[in-house]
């Protein structure tokens, strides 16, 4: 098969034509700002939720220590530790609060965009990268740089392991090594680095050796030799599975009860389509449309990047093309490891497939982005994008948070009950609609009587799953949260002020029921119904012990 390796073509290394343009960074650090720009924007309007909630209270403890102890005894975010020291870190300089959260999912997005920019930079010149690292920004997937969990950083982690393995792994002689010949450290050490620095940020971050292991076992056969040096690497970034093992066995109590049943083959169809879109709140037709729009557009890249694959430059190895490949079936490698291995997956654990969608979108447009009006209206097309989407998603989430704030205050019923009854709490059950009473409630009074309830045997019985109560009992141990055990509480003198929501994650409604509980409505209040309850006398007594 003949591939063009005249000067002219992408990955050939020769820096003339409009492709390079002298090499400027304004455009790639025109859209790195416009990315820091929309995110911070993005965070400023956007109001935790449950899993940010999570993270935020153990990262906010009081050392590095402890946050390694509350993660070995009594996690609540079930991440191995690096995310969770990162964001600590970022606390210790910028206070405790939502934004330093958040902070290193953004630097991970950023990574992940100046990586893909350098990565593809590589293969299809500079007007191919920038237009790489721009399209992400009118993806779904841009919200995962707003939310302070590690799945913005493993976008980045993933990025940086590609792009090192491409560095170290270039032929001397070919034109495009931007590593001295025998200098192959730094890239060596970065890829590595990035390995264990995902693999210990979330226990799906081992994925990110697939795509590297891959193409380099593509390279292997094709040059019918070992590489030591990229072998060693990978090696050493294995070995840190067993850094969090100790993280994983202090999982294992959530195990027996989880709240997620099973992994099926739906997440692998979903895993692809909330990198781009989250449509499933849309009317049923307009998300059949959606997804067949989506289908086609995925298949229409696939083969264009077949295509390109084809007519590789003889100095591009196929190898990088197996690389890439493999990223964009990690909705189907993580399908695989949560039905096997950890019996739990969600969408977002694979979201780094992003980068192998993003990377061949640039590649195979480099021969029309050597076209000066083809580039700009194709860079202005997606700064548009860009600006209307994002500008759209901060926009909702301000009415959101809004809306959010406008309703954390009591009913009137509820306000007379609680001034007759000033030292009672208001429990509420609900892990989640706690974590946000407790912390946005505009009167601090109010705010100080929040109590958290919990009862594992109430919780597996009518719920069949113990997440929230296991939860409720490790935040004691390294919170001041006030948090009662139900058991304790029928026991005391009634009525008991109480919050309760119907949304499939409380048992309360079900366990009042069983017991016979006088339950007076007292209107709405944080989005929920607030009621007065007391048990009859003996109710604790009662009690079956699978509720105790």
């Amino acid at each position: 098969m003949r591939r063009d390796s005249s000067p002219t073509t992408a990955g050939s290394g020769v820096t003339q034509g409009p492709r390079r343009a002298a090499g400027s960074w304004l455009l790639p650090g025109f859209f790195l700002v416009l990315s820091a720009a929309l995110s911070l924007l993005w965070s400023h309007a956007r109001m935790m939720w449950n899993d940010e909630f999570l993270s935020f209270y153990t990262d906010g403890v009081a050392s590095f220590r402890q946050v390694i102890l509350v993660q070995l005894r009594y996690p609540i975010s079930l991440d191995p530790p690096t995310y969770h020291l990162l964001s600590h870190l970022c606390m210790e300089g910028l206070g405790r609060n939502a934004l330093a959260l958040r902070l290193p999912a953004l630097a991970g997005f950023l990574l992940f965009q100046l990586c893909v920019f350098l990565l593809v930079r590589r293969m299809a010149g500079e007007r191919a990268a920038v237009v790489a690292m721009a399209v992400p920004l009118c993806t779904a997937s841009f919200r995962y740089s707003v939310e302070g969990r590690p799945y913005g950083l493993l976008l980045g982690l993933y990025a940086l392991a590609l792009l090192c393995w491409q560095m170290a792994t270039e032929e001397p002689g070919t034109g495009t090594a931007a590593v001295p010949a025998g200098s192959r450290l730094p890239a060596l050490a970065g890829l590595t680095l990035a390995i264990v620095l995902a693999i210990t940020s979330h226990y799906f971050g081992v994925l990110i050796l697939i795509p590297v292991t891959l193409g380099e076992f593509a390279r292997c056969v094709i040059r019918r030799r070992l590489d030591a040096g990229v072998v060693t690497a990978l090696a050493l970034g294995l070995a840190s599975v067993g850094l969090i093992l100790p993280f994983k066995a202090a999982l294992m109590v959530y195990r027996k009860h989880y709240y997620i049943t099973g992994v099926n083959l739906h997440d692998i169809s979903q895993g692809y389509r909330e990198l781009f879109l989250r449509y499933t709140t849309w009317p049923i037709p307009l998300q059949r449309m959606a997804a067949a729009v989506l289908l086609i557009l995925a298949l229409t890249l696939a083969w264009a990047g077949w295509r390109r694959f084809q007519r590789r430059p003889a100095n591009e190895s196929a190898s990088i093309w197996v690389a890439l490949a493999s990223t964009a079936l990690l909705p189907l490698f993580g399908y695989l490891f949560g039905r096997f291995v950890t019996h739990t997956m969600e969408v977002r654990y694979v979201i780094a497939a992003l980068l192998a969608f993003a990377a061949t979108f640039g590649i195979v447009l480099e021969r029309r982005l050597r076209s000066n009006a083809f580039y700009s209206t194709a860079l202005a097309l997606i700064t548009a994008a860009a600006l209307a989407i994002n500008l759209h998603n901060i926009q909702s989430e301000r009415k959101d948070s809004a809306a959010l704030l406008a309703g954390l205050r009591p009913s009137p019923a509820l306000a007379a009950a609680l001034a007759a009854h000033p030292n009672e709490p208001l429990y509420e059950q609900s892990l989640g609609n706690f974590f946000v009473d407790s912390y946005y409630t505009p009167n601090h009074a109010l705010r100080s009587r929040i109590t958290l309830l919990y009862n594992a045997g109430q919780e597996v019985l009518w719920l069949q799953h113990d997440t929230y109560s296991i939860a409720a009992r490790n935040l004691r141990h390294f919170t001041r949260l006030p948090v009662v055990n139900y058991d304790r509480v029928i026991q005391l003198p009634g009525p008991h002020l109480l919050v309760q929501w119907r949304d499939g994650w409380n048992w309360t409604a079900e366990a009042f029921a069983a017991e016979d509980a006088i339950v007076s409505p007292l209107g709405p209040c944080f989005g929920g119904e607030a009621i007065s309850v007391k048990w009859p006398q003996g109710a604790a007594r009662d009690l079956p012990a699978s509720g105790r």
